[in-house]
């Protein structure tokens, strides 16, 4: 309440009204359990061995140098299979006979090798 607005009014009238002070807009995101960044530090990582990598075939992800027979990429499903290594049209056993030039195309169009999986869990 402004007393400047009520002037007409006698002084009496105001005893033990606080005059109202903006009130500090309070942040929507603020939560108080949640801990900033500025009182944990990031963990030292300098411990973990660096695991070397290499480009996937298919669609180029990084995935662990030399990968063992049957690694599959996280990112595009390509199945490793080093018959077909340096032979992009030769048909892979290891990935149902989807040729490595097919499962990129495959890759860059539908965003999987194996397109057929999306429809049959679709």
């Amino acid at each position: 309440m402004n007393k400047d607005e009520y002037a007409f009014l006698p002084e009496a009238f105001f005893d033990g009204v606080q005059e109202q002070e903006d009130e500090e807009e309070l942040d929507p995101y603020f939560r108080p359990d949640a801990v900033s960044g500025d009182e944990e530090p990031e963990p030292d990582m300098n411990w973990l061995p660096e695991t070397p990598t290499e480009p996937c075939p298919c669609c180029g992800a990084e995935i662990p140098e030399n990968p063992s027979w049957g690694y599959i990429c996280p990112m595009c499903g390509w199945e490793i299979d080093y018959d077909v290594e340096g032979e992009p049209d030769k048909p892979s056993d290891q990935n149902h006979g989807v040729s490595l030039a097919e499962a990129r195309w495959n890759f860059h169009s539908f965003g999987t090798v194996a397109p057929w999986r999306i429809i049959e869990n679709g």
